[in-house]
């Protein structure tokens, strides 16, 4: 049987856990900026074309929408599939 969590128990809405607040402590001590060092990497014209295009699809995630394809099931012929748009996560 599941016990019922009393209300406000557990961590508030935004709060990083222990695991992530420990990392972004790590990386605080160290002075990385991870979104600072994949954009400069995408920037580098110095770098295979590969490696920069894989730092700017993984920065485009943070500014753009990822898009669902959405398939409807429906008598009529051809097929056709809905582009919906996802919430963005903050």
């Amino acid at each position: 049987m599941l016990r019922q969590k009393p209300p406000g128990s557990g961590r508030k809405v935004g709060t990083p856990n222990k695991r992530t607040r420990s990392i972004e402590e790590k990386l605080e001590v160290l002075g990385c900026d991870p979104i600072e060092a994949m954009a400069r990497l995408a920037m580098d014209e110095s770098e295979p074309s590969a490696l920069r295009f894989a730092a700017l699809k993984e920065l485009a995630q943070y500014v753009a929408p990822k898009r669902k394809s959405i398939e409807v099931q429906s008598n009529e012929s051809p097929p056709f599939v809905i582009i919906s748009r996802q919430d963005a996560m903050l």
